[in-house]
């Protein structure tokens, strides 16, 4: 039973911050990008897809943040997917006068389908793919196409920031979203990032493979990349913003949905676990996307088991007091809501809530559980 103890602990420990510092310690000694042009004086050309579904009260921020970027106007286009929405959202794009916003209306086809009738529709060389809940900085478009002057890059991911005025839950949303940039930025250093931020990201045309409806569109449009021999790295300074889910409800119901996709997308892609012919980025997919992912089964059998070893008293008392300490903890966290108890309690919420939403989402998608079409308004 101790060894089961140790083993359970050792993959909770590697899953959340062993391979992190694993990452830290070796990326100074094997480092393939240390830095990633931030501006290009002739850039290639550009259209931005952005797919909304009852959008109208969010799409006119998000175009307008389009337009006021830095990179020449001439060389860039912007597409509104909108996905039979029933509200003002095509209303509100017809309205611009600008030749290069322009407005594919499509019956409702889910998300997947309007991503891949917008890049048929397209015509420049480099996609860009962003949602119409977050906002740009002027600059994040020259951010984040400037890599592409690398040859060797197929696919770029940008940063994307959950601005500081979320509370409760959002503050975990933000906190987490720094420590998978974090990640990012060490395994673009080794030669890969594991996939895009589905907020921000960007692909070389020709590398562009039809999308299902039931994968994640960052991790399987992102990783044609790496099938095709290109490089997929990360960005930080091409920054978007958008606010942090401080609703319970919608952050389990974000949390299952996005397991399951996450899920149906590793196994559409499973060759890339082929470390004879991916090499490091198999290592890196399994760390971070695998193994992860099913920590919190883990984490749940360490308690029971934790019992049985009790009797060895010292660290094996303590480590149950403070799993008992920790749920208690998230659970007052999660029914006050943030509005009395000190953060921290929030941020055990958020650990606690993301770790029932991920194991809830791997048994339903063992279960053969599929999402393929989803409203953006309930997940916020």
């Amino acid at each position: 039973m101790e060894f089961l103890f140790w083993f359970l602990i050792s993959i909770c420990i590697y899953g959340y911050i062993g391979y992190p510092l694993l990452l830290a310690i070796i990326t100074p000694y094997f480092s393939r990008y240390q830095q990633l042009p931030q501006s290009i004086s002739t850039g290639p050309s550009v259209s931005v897809l952005v797919a909304a579904y009852n959008e109208e009260k969010n799409i006119a921020i998000k175009i307008d943040s389009l337009l006021s970027q830095t990179y020449p106007s001439s060389d860039f286009d912007i597409w509104v997917l909108d996905d039979g929405s029933d509200d003002r959202t095509a209303e509100i794009v017809k309205n611009y006068d600008d030749q290069r916003v322009n407005l594919l209306s499509l019956p409702r086809g889910g998300k997947a389908t309007a991503l891949n009738a917008g890049v048929a529709s397209s015509t420049k060389e480099i996609i860009v793919f962003s949602d119409a809940d977050n906002e740009w900085t002027e600059n994040t478009l020259m951010r984040l196409i400037s890599p592409f002057s690398l040859l060797s890059v197929g696919a770029v991911s940008g940063h994307l920031s959950i601005r500081k005025n979320s509370k409760h839950l959002g503050i975990g949303d933000r906190l987490y979203r720094q420590y998978e940039a974090f990640i990012r930025k060490c395994e673009t250093k080794l030669g890969n990032a594991v996939s895009a931020d589905g907020g921000i990201f960007a692909i070389r045309r020709v590398l562009y493979q039809d999308l299902p409806q039931d994968v994640t569109d960052d991790f399987y449009i992102s990783t044609g990349a790496i099938i095709n021999g290109q490089s997929l790295v990360y960005q930080e300074t091409a920054v978007a913003y958008d606010d942090g889910v401080d609703n319970a409800g919608n952050q389990l119901r974000r949390r299952i949905r996005v397991t399951v996709r996450g899920m149906t997308s590793l196994w559409r892609r499973r060759e890339l676990f082929n470390i004879f012919r991916y090499g490091v980025y198999s290592f890196c997919l399994f760390s971070h996307k695998l193994i992860r992912r099913f920590v919190p089964f883990f984490a749940i059998l360490l308690l029971p088991v934790n019992i049985f070893v009790l009797h060895n008293g010292g660290f094996y008392i303590a480590l149950f007091s403070l799993q008992i300490g920790f749920y208690l903890c998230a659970v007052a966290g999660l029914i006050d809501n943030g509005r009395r108890l000190p953060k921290s309690f929030s941020m055990a919420g958020f650990v606690l809530l993301s770790s029932f939403g991920l194991a809830s989402g791997i048994v339903q998608f063992l279960l053969g559980k599929r999402f393929t079409f989803w409203s953006p308004e309930e997940n916020r």
